[in-house]
């Protein structure tokens, strides 16, 4: 299954499996701890190589305009933009103490982590490498699977992201005084 992947894809890979984990693993743990920190860290570290893995890897659906980019590269920078946003939220926090960085820096960074939930079960409702699925007959097959799976979570993100952090102190996930000391 992984033999003939090419070092770029495994990396790849590799990175966003670790990422899917650690992504989880910091919304279900007590915010501004050492651990959060640490483990945030790691995790902005993995969804950097993985999507900068992907760039110079060529498209194999819809490239766009001949170029070795296809349709899937555009996902790369949505990817790119949600992380640097969320970094550069939380480092205004840490220099303001404003909520309100602290709330996008929790947005950006959960629509980051929906979109590599997005990537990834995409990439197994279409993709007959992960067998979970069989090959597609026709392209509109393979187009309904990824827009249904796609719409999905999207729609279970935003609904996260709009009742749970988008409303409410920013500060609530916190531990009494670990915050402070970020």
């Amino acid at each position: 299954m992984f033999t003939d992947l090419s070092p770029l894809i495994l990396i790849h890979f590799i990175t966003a499996c670790y990422a899917i984990v650690a992504g989880a693993a910091i919304f279900l743990m007590q915010k501004g701890t050492a651990t959060h920190r640490a483990i945030g860290a790691s995790y902005i570290v993995a969804m950097f190589v993985t999507v900068a893995s992907v760039v110079p890897v060529e498209a194999t659906v819809m490239p766009i305009m001949g170029t070795r980019f296809g349709f899937f590269h555009v996902f790369v920078v949505v990817g790119f933009v949600s992380l640097t946003f969320g970094i550069r939220a939380i480092l205004k926090w840490r220099s303001t103490r404003d909520a309100e960085w602290l709330r996008a820096h929790q947005i950006h960074l959960a629509y980051s982590y929906a979109g590599l939930l997005m990537a990834g079960f995409s990439q197994m409702a279409t993709n007959p490498r992960w067998l979970v699925v069989s090959p597609f007959e026709t392209m509109t097959q393979f187009w309904i699977a990824f827009a249904a799976v796609n719409a999905l979570i999207y729609a279970i993100a935003i609904f996260l992201i709009q009742t749970r952090l988008a409303k409410g102190d920013p500060m609530r996930w916190y531990r009494g005084g670990d915050a402070a000391r970020s």
